[in-house]
């Protein structure tokens, strides 16, 4: 036991090697930085060596540290699956997810009544945030998180790949649009918070589909997705959005999609602590959220814009 460092000076490290910040290591411990750094400079002692580089305004690991922190990490995520494995784990109590704002409302919202009504005794909390947003600091059970899935320190599940297309009220364009008719319609784009050149917009979609030369400005551009889908329902014009977030609307009829063609954006995957993942209320979350994924590519919406294509 001589060996082992302090339990206080290893949960400390932990906390800020998992922030890569003294400072929010410091309020997810409920201390103070000063606390934070006392306790990892006692580690540092005790093991000899540096565990991080201290810069002006940032942090990082040397060498040792780099070393060092997924172990302990690794042996904490151990030590929390323990203490939940002894003190029960029925299928009941709070379920906190996090998800995009526009997944959350376009999708999972009209949905998720299916989930309660078949797990009554859960009371789900949703936290709708284009942000990644910390398990543990921020008490979640559960993310629907965006990407390109690299999520390899989570447990990681694919729930949808999503793409988008031009949608616009059924008398907006005509039946069998072109690409010139398309480009001089009032354009409507979604852009989110860090939005960027690799994501989604109309000179993108042009040029993926062989159109060549500058687009003009959209007409509108809003930052949530809600918003551009509203403008394109009340034929404010033809809006560049995921097929996921309007295939309500497209199956009501309340819009169309004029193109069949597609572009590829991110996919939807469900994620959380590995330590946590076979706790009852996650594993039931899960398999209902795969099961809905499964009859939304079974929808006319589905079979049409969202066959599987090879993993």
């Amino acid at each position: 036991m001589s060996r082992i460092p302090s339990l206080k000076s290893i949960q400390a490290f932990e906390a800020v090697a998992r922030n890569m910040s003294f400072k929010a290591a410091a309020d997810e411990l409920c201390v103070t930085p000063t606390a934070i750094s006392h306790q990892v400079k006692s580690l540092e002692e005790f093991l000899g060596v540096q565990l991080f580089h201290r810069l002006t305004r940032s942090l990082r690991l040397t060498a040792e540290g780099a070393v060092y922190a997924p172990l302990v990490i690794e042996a904490f995520e151990k030590l929390t699956e323990a203490s939940e494995a002894i003190m029960g784990d029925d299928l009941e109590g709070v379920l906190t997810i996090t998800t995009t704002g526009s997944f959350a409302s376009n999708w999972l919202s009209p949905r998720l009544k299916g989930f309660t009504d078949r797990f009554p005794q859960i009371a789900v909390r949703i936290q709708s945030s284009d942000e990644v947003i910390d398990f543990k600091k921020d008490e979640i059970d559960v993310a629907i998180r965006y990407g390109h899935g690299e999520y390899d320190d989570l447990h990681a599940a694919w729930v949808l790949d999503d793409y988008v297309s031009p949608v616009c009220a059924p008398d907006h364009l005509s039946a069998t649009p072109d690409l010139d008719e398309l480009r001089n319609a009032q354009l409507i784009q979604y852009e989110w918070a860090g939005f960027s050149d690799d994501d989604p917009s109309w000179q993108r979609w042009f040029e993926h589909h062989g159109g060549c030369g500058a687009v003009s400005n959209p007409f509108v551009t809003y930052s949530e997705e809600h918003m551009c889908i509203s403008a394109a329902t009340n034929g404010h014009g033809v809006a560049l959005v995921s097929l996921i977030a309007a295939a309500q609307d497209l199956e009501d009829e309340r819009l169309v999609a004029p193109f069949d063609d597609r572009m590829k954006n991110k996919t939807y995957y469900l994620v959380c602590p590995k330590a946590t993942a076979n706790r009852a209320k996650i594993k039931a979350f899960q398999d209902w959220l795969l099961e809905e994924a499964d009859k939304f590519r079974d929808s006319p919406v589905g079979l049409r814009f969202f066959e599987i294509e090879t993993q």
